[in-house]
């Protein structure tokens, strides 16, 4: 018995399977080609800048929100903002920035800086603001502190924080808050430059220029934070502003591959869906093209269909005697149909040779009257010419091995005789027969007993028909299948004899169907076609 699976390794690609519009539906060998043609297994993001946001896009839609934060950098032109920033201060009172952070931190103490010069006096960063603070802070807010002043201390610096301010009449509270202030001020313009000397924060000469500066800082950063959770694993907030520039380039030149990410996202995703994701990480490591693609796909389906039919026979073995009673039942509807041809061959053969030798029989009946047993006489007048056409013809044959000799009985062929007689005909056994010499013998079954043998047909198993199988083309998307038809596909496995699970009968769908792996919505579409088949 020769069983041949689906997906041999031998057998074509199949075609993809056309809908009901006549367009071509492309199946996971032509989805793993074009994958291949958009450069899925090539793009890499050190070559191709937009490729690290492959995540990240998902539709035409985020691809299009994409290119517009890249045309905002592009047009805040980072090297110029660096520029407009360093020209607010005089020359080594602060280092230059060369990160966005940098830009926003010097941005953000000359404002400061600025506030804090309309209510002190630039005399003020020379002064002891912690003590000044302290001063002019209430009780509370010393004892928190853990400073301790004494009160003539505490009203000599408050003199002298008066004489700071830029207004007569400025209340201790908000004294207070602008001593805090310049205090900070001074800490954080003292982090900002290398030198000692330019300790002391200094107001910027223009303040519209500050005010542009400050604008262009954060438009800047707003676009570059956008970007950043495009591109996943990248502070480009602390990337070094000519690296930034070149980046922003570079991703303004690899557009093209923007758009593409959202077809190449769903192509992956369809065919992970088909249990490929091993044959996707090898393809993407060897950066194959559409050939080599389409190649190692055809070697996967055949490695695959190999692998199920060594689990069949695997499952075939452990099923133990329900396989045995299956090869049973299969040999006996061989055998059946095997005998079936040989005994309407046998009844040719009777026909022929009852017409060639009934001369001779009348010829010699006086000679053969002498050797017949009484017994086979009745059998042969019950017996009518009509029953050539049934297999119980032959029953009536006299068997010649009682009286011939038994060396010669193989080599002289048994006559059958069915003799159309008007009243009683006696046929014997002739002891030899040389002119029937050339004469074929019948087929064996003529020893058979009529009742044997129709005990023989009563106990041969009927044989049981089997649904048609549906017509449907392995290697679509499940989706592309009706419940109508995987159940039809159910309900054709399970009447093959076999008993089996749901589970596995679901499994043995999803091979006929050429699935590789069982995905959800698999298991979801052929658990739903067993249950209504089983129920």
């Amino acid at each position: 018995m020769t069983v041949r699976y689906l997906n041999d390794a031998d057998a074509a690609p199949v075609d993809p399977a056309a809908t009901p519009d006549g367009e071509a539906l492309p199946g996971p060998r032509e989805e793993l080609g074009r994958y291949a043609d958009l450069g899925g297994f090539t793009l890499a993001a050190d070559t191709h800048p937009w490729y690290a946001a492959a995540d990240a896009i998902g539709s035409p839609e985020d691809a299009r929100a994409a290119s517009t934060v890249l045309a905002e950098l592009r047009s805040g032109d980072v090297l110029a903002t660096r520029a407009a920033v360093s020209g607010l201060t005089p020359e080594g009172d602060l280092d230059e920035p060369d990160t966005l952070t940098g830009l926003s931190l010097v941005v953000g103490v000359l404002q400061r800086v600025q506030g804090t010069s309309a209510r002190l006096r630039a005399e003020a960063y020379d002064a002891d603001l912690d003590a000044l603070t302290a001063a002019t802070a209430g009780a509370r807010w010393r004892k928190q502190q853990g400073v301790k002043l004494s009160w003539s201390r505490r009203r000599a610096l408050r003199a002298q924080a008066k004489t700071l301010a830029l207004g007569s009449r400025t209340r201790r509270v908000d004294l207070h808050e602008a001593l805090a202030a310049a205090a900070a001020e001074r800490a954080d313009w003292a982090a900002l430059t290398a030198s000692t000397d330019g300790a002391r924060p200094t107001v910027a000469g223009d303040a519209t220029k500050l005010a542009e500066a400050a604008q262009a800082v954060d438009a800047l950063g707003q676009a570059v934070r956008a970007l950043g959770r495009l591109l996943p694993g990248r502070d480009l907030e602390s990337l070094p502003l000519g690296e930034l520039a070149e980046l922003v380039d570079r991703l303004a030149a690899d557009e093209g591959t923007l758009y593409r990410l959202p077809t190449l996202r769903s192509l992956r995703a369809g065919l992970a869906e088909q249990g490929l994701e091993d044959l996707l990480a090898e393809l993407t490591e060897r950066q194959a093209d559409r050939e080599a693609a389409t190649a190692a796909y055809d070697r996967h389906v055949g490695a695959e269909a190999a692998d199920g039919g060594v689990e069949a026979a695997r499952q075939a073995l452990a099923a133990g005697p329900r396989a045995e009673v299956e090869i049973e039942v299969e040999v006996a509807e061989a055998v059946e149909a095997e005998v079936e041809a040989v005994e309407v061959e046998a009844e040719v053969a009777e026909v022929e040779v009852a017409e060639a030798v009934e001369a001779e029989v009348e010829v010699e009946a006086v000679e053969v009257e002498a050797e017949v047993e009484p017994t086979v006489t009745a059998e042969v007048v019950a017996e009518e010419p009509v029953a050539v056409e049934e297999p119980l013809v032959v029953e009536s044959e006299p068997e010649p091995e009682a009286v011939a000799e038994p060396a010669v009985t193989p080599e002289v062929a048994e006559i059958p005789e069915t003799v159309e007689v008007p009243e009683t005909v006696e046929v014997a056994e002739v002891a030899e027969v040389p002119e029937a010499a050339e004469v074929v013998e019948p087929a064996p079954v003529a020893e058979a007993e009529p009742a044997a043998e129709a005990e023989a047909e009563a106990e041969r198993p009927k044989r049981v028909r089997r649904p048609k199988k549906p017509e449907l083309t392995p290697g679509r998307p499940i989706t592309a299948y009706t419940p109508e038809e995987l159940t039809a596909l159910v309900r054709w496995i399970d009447s093959d004899f076999v008993e089996r699970t749901d589970d596995e009968l679901l499994r043995a769908t999803m091979k006929e169907l050429g699935f590789a792996r069982l995905g959800p919505r698999i298991k979801d579409a052929l658990g739903a076609a067993v249950s209504e088949a089983r129920s």
